[in-house]
């Protein structure tokens, strides 16, 4: 450990650095040619920034053994994802976030940071050979209008921590499905949310952020000034994932709602050709999904006993209001009822309710993996991507140990393109022209052995290619990957806009991180390339 006068002249150095801004990044400069990838050296780099971190910060840095570094270490959703960082460095305010990153810089350690830790993207938010940075106090909930319009929230909570808060004021926000998904993770990258429809991407309604440049600068960027000085960060920020500074503070729209008709039901296997009538008439012209205050989530499972398949169909629809029959879904609601094996659907006095029903899609206690393949919805799409998901799991993967395989079908609908175009677009780059009305479907599978992550990496990764050939000699496939919703090895940033959004992506990040500190440090699910 360094002496306490050493300690001092560090934390006054680097306090001096922060005044400085900008010019701070001249002296902390990530030396590139220096920079080794051997397992030692990094060790040494990470363990003296530890170090640095914990004098110059105390009661932030967290070492392996204590309890509130295994507690975030291990607050990832998928257990694929649970990695052993040398230390955790859990910030206060965005201030302590600042000298620590310097530290950080200096000491030119690997970091990773975790917010809701969602992401089943090993590395996404942990690292064995660095720094875990845990976003985890940036947990703060309040209003920044006096109408309640506009909410302040920070990235380290859950989108169930947000909607229990605003649930009561009959308030709604265009968050993650998923109770258990992070506010930071899914507001980086996009956002699919029950009301995208007609609020587009939940990134279409963030009007502002606070976050920490790599030179240690703690900036405002508010969306709407799209010609100033930080337009092209606002720009950025709207689906480009993390490779422009660490944000603190995310300023987001509401929207009244309380009732809502909606929930999780399951199908056991005679309702297969319904279901799949279903879906197919729902993504039809004049269907369903025209409909912009219409949500669903379909998806088809595999799991096995002793090697035996079993199959079963669910759908998660929502729409708001106390219809409890509404049109836009009476292909779903026409489904024989004796094949029903659960359902919750019904009209909730609170719209939470309906996500709260996904919690046991959440749990922690799997190994998890999302593979993100978009295409045009026809029958013969939905038909290539269903029989292509389960025989390849029934051939690849019936050993696999607490296995269950989903294809699933999530409906981007023209509205949906409208609704985000009209607030002005962001990074994913989709037209409603020209993309219109598709599935942005994932292969997802969760299972439980670490033996078999490559076994189902692979089989996810060759299906997906399987249902791209396919769907691409029929003119249905859409490159588009969803980055929120893609596997290691998949390139999502270079399918938005033909590839233009990532270079306008390569030149923001260059002006905000010149040194290349974040781009070569930081860990990450994608990179920007």
């Amino acid at each position: 450990m360094r002496s306490t006068s050493h300690s001092c002249f560090l934390s006054i150095v680097l306090l001096c650095l922060l005044e400085l801004g900008p010019l701070a990044s001249q002296a902390l400069v990530v030396d590139h040619a220096s920079r080794v990838t051997h397992p030692e050296r990094i060790q040494t780099r990470a363990v003296a920034a530890c170090s640095a971190l914990s004098d110059a910060i105390p009661g932030q840095v967290f070492w392996p053994n204590s309890t509130q570094y295994t507690k975030e270490s291990t607050n990832v959703w998928s257990q694929a994802c649970v990695l052993t960082p040398y230390c955790v460095f859990e910030p206060l305010t965005a201030l302590d976030l600042s000298k620590g990153l310097g530290l950080i810089k200096q000491h030119q350690s690997p970091f990773a940071v975790r917010s809701g830790g969602h992401m089943p993207v090993p590395g996404a938010q942990s690292l064995d050979d660095g720094v875990m940075v845990s976003m985890s106090r940036f947990n703060r909930r309040s209003f920044k209008c006096g109408d309640r319009s506009v909410i302040s929230i920070g990235p380290g909570q859950t989108w169930d921590d947000v909607y229990t808060w605003l649930s009561p004021y009959g308030l709604a926000v265009n968050g993650g499905r998923f109770p258990s998904v992070g506010v930071g993770g899914l507001l980086l990258g996009g956002g699919m949310g029950f009301f995208s429809g007609r609020q587009g991407w939940a990134v279409d309604n963030i009007v502002g952020w606070q976050l920490v440049l790599a030179n240690g600068s703690v900036i405002e960027v508010v969306a709407a000034d799209r010609n100033g000085p930080t337009g092209d960060l606002a720009w950025a920020l709207k689906g480009g994932s993390n490779f422009f500074g660490i944000v603190t503070r995310f300023d987001v729209r509401t929207f009244p709602l309380t009732v809502a008709y909606g929930g999780v039901i399951t199908w056991d296997v005679s309702a297969q050709d319904s279901f799949f009538d279903a879906l197919t008439a729902y993504m039809a012209p004049g269907g369903g999904v025209d409909d912009p205050d219409v949500h669903v989530d379909a998806f088809a499972g595999i799991s096995f006993t002793d090697g035996v398949p079993s199959y079963s169909y669910y759908n998660v629809p929502l729409y708001p209001g106390n219809n409890s029959a509404p049109r836009a879904l009476e292909n779903f609601t026409a489904i024989p009822t004796s094949s029903v094996l659960q359902s919750g659907v019904g009209v909730h006095s609170s719209w939470v309710d309906v996500a709260r029903q996904l919690s046991p899609f959440s749990s922690q206690a799997n190994r998890n993996l999302f593979y993100a393949i978009s295409y045009k919805a026809d029958a013969r799409s939905i038909s290539i991507a269903n029989t292509t998901v389960m025989e390849n799991a029934r051939n690849e993967l019936s050993h696999v140990r607490g296995l269950t395989t989903f294809c699933v079908w999530q409906p981007v609908s023209k509205s949906y393109l409208q609704a985000s175009k009209d607030k002005g677009g962001n990074v994913l780059g989709l037209d409603p022209e020209v993309d219109g009305t598709f599935m942005a479907g994932i292969i997802m599978s969760m299972w439980s052995d670490a033996k078999d992550d490559e076994t189902v990496l692979n089989f996810a990764k060759n299906a997906a290619q399987e249902i791209r050939t396919k769907t691409e000699e029929l003119g249905l496939y859409n490159k588009f990957e969803y980055l929120n919703d893609a596997a290691e090895g998949q390139t999502p940033l270079g399918t938005y806009a033909g590839g233009e959004s990532l270079k306008r992506l390569q030149k923001i990040r260059a002006k905000y991180d010149p040194d290349g500190f974040l781009l070569e440090y930081l860990h990450r699910g994608f990179q920007l390339s």
